[in-house]
């Protein structure tokens, strides 16, 4: 399958979207002619429950069914309800026992924002039922779809294009379940997925669009769902800001849905549409995984929906599928926005790159963050685009945290979370190091702002650091910690 191999772009992406520091360090180099491709978004709300359906108008959940030891503050689940609609759940020829899935999503919380309230606390699922979820579009075809929007060059024969897939990255931290024999499994994943939006009725209908012309060879136009893992780099947010982020990196997990088999998120009882029962689960796109991927110890991996590219122009594409964003919160003075824009990469957007003269993508592993697309506000919602997570007994007796105190891995450099946090004055860190080297620490605020920097030697092994932060206003910060082996980021809180 041509989309699920990234290995043979990297020597591209170098040459094309990165640069290396002298540190080997990769950093993300900003395209313009990708960024121009969102100057026009619009942000439209799109009534997906009407007619209205009976949910909690709340943001702060309860109780999460089944309980979940494992999730973070900034995470919320939930679990597809059994109805007619799920079990059982049939699309076309597909049938999956969809019923009692639990789905993972992202949030606003205190472990990534420490002014976050804790109202906001495992609240995703509770807010997309009580306010909704955003299309994003420029009066004509939406982002986060399908449609490749009418390319930038910058040169004759290379087109950049944007759209065509989309990348969430989850952060799974399955270290309470230490002891219990018992690991986390991503079976598959869920989206929400619509068709056409500029037609009445909503088209339910799939059955329209082939494959395209440079195709996978399937026959059948197809959408890929995709668990890819995550590499560490730097991004330049200006001259003077450049922060530590993620990118997609190897395909862990793939599966392929025809688009006649793909269950689209319209509330209607046409074609592949139903109309739910009780939440907007049931109108989820499912698809699982060959082998559950099972996890044992934190790891984070982008969730992915992207589509079987095709050349503007030759193809005849007729449906439009796109994909929505949210919670619909209205801007960035709502509660429980969440503190992404110090975190870049964490939503992506994939940007291929065609080379005319050969009629091939040549980058169809581009990915883009949203941050530098639409840095308005798009940075701060999630993809509707969920892993399908349980807890089950582990292969080799589940979960394995073994390491002293919880330990963040950059390459083959280690961090310890800072301590104490909060801090008054003197902040400590362990570095586990495989040479003897140099670390730099560097304490910011949210919007980037440098307040403090210093560089230590630590030795080959494990190694503690400390600096002074007494001179330090109160207040939350961003520490970065970075030598030539690796590099980690976190929250830390000064008080007086």
């Amino acid at each position: 399958m041509r989309y699920a191999r990234f290995s043979a772009v990297v020597v591209a992406l170098l040459s094309v979207g990165w640069a290396q520091s002298v540190r080997q360090t990769r950093t993300f180099k900003r395209n313009p002619a990708i960024e121009a491709l969102g100057r026009d978004a619009k942000w439209v709300w799109v009534p997906l429950d009407a007619p209205a359906v009976s949910q909690p108008g709340i943001q702060a959940r309860t109780a999460i069914l089944p309980p979940l030891t494992w999730l973070k503050p900034s995470q919320d689940a939930d679990t597809v309800p059994t109805t007619a609609n799920t079990n059982p759940y049939a699309v076309g020829s597909l049938s999956l026992p969809v019923a009692g899935d639990t789905l993972l999503a992202n949030n606003a919380g205190s472990d990534v924002d420490p002014v976050i309230s804790s109202d906001c606390h495992y609240s995703f699922f509770d807010s997309l039922y009580a306010k909704g979820a955003w299309l994003i579009w420029d009066g004509t075809n939406p982002y986060f779809s399908n449609y490749l929007r009418p390319p930038q060059s910058t040169t004759p024969d290379t087109l950049y294009y944007l759209d065509g897939g989309i990348a969430e990255r989850y952060d799974i931290d399955p270290c309470a379940l230490q002891g219990s024999g018992n690991s986390i499994y991503i079976k598959g994943i869920a989206a929400h997925i619509l068709n056409n939006y500029n037609t009445t009725p909503r088209d339910c209908d799939g059955s329209s669009t082939s494959e395209p012309s440079i195709g996978n060879g399937d026959g059948a136009y197809t959408v890929f769902f995709q668990l890819l893992d995550t590499m560490q780099i730097n991004y330049e947010i200006d001259v003077n800001d450049v922060r530590l982020g993620s990118y997609p990196k190897d395909t862990v997990a793939s599966v392929g849905v025809p688009i006649t088999q793909i269950r689209i998120g319209w509330n209607s009882t046409n074609g592949q549409c139903i109309t739910q029962n009780i939440n907007r689960l049931e109108r989820l796109a499912f698809a699982y995984f060959a082998d559950p991927i099972e996890i044992t110890q934190p790891q984070s991996y982008y969730a992915v929906v992207r589509y079987e590219l095709y050349i503007p122009g030759v193809d005849n594409i007729a449906d439009t599928l796109f994909n929505l964003i949210g919670p619909a919160y209205p801007d960035q003075n709502s509660p429980c926005w969440t503190s992404d824009t110090n975190f870049v990469g964490r939503n992506m957007v994939l940007g291929p790159v065609y080379r005319q003269s050969t009629a091939s993508w040549i980058e169809p592993d581009y990915w883009y963050p949203q941050y530098f697309i639409f840095s308005d506000r798009g940075y701060a919602l999630d993809f509707l685009v969920f892993p399908i997570v349980y807890e089950a007994p582990g292969s080799a007796g589940g979960v394995n945290c073994s390491t002293t105190g919880q330990v963040i891995r950059s390459g083959v450099q280690g961090f310890g979370l800072p301590y104490p946090n909060p801090v008054v004055s003197d902040l400590n860190l362990k570095v586990n190091s495989p040479a003897a080297t140099t670390v730099r620490l560097s304490l910011m605020t949210s919007d980037g702002r440098v307040v403090g920097s210093w560089e230590r030697p630590v030795p080959a092994g494990e190694g503690q650091v400390s600096v002074d932060v007494g001179e330090v206003p109160a207040g939350a910060y961003i520490l970065q910690a970075r030598t030539p082996y690796g590099a980690a980021t976190f929250w830390v809180t000064v008080v007086k």
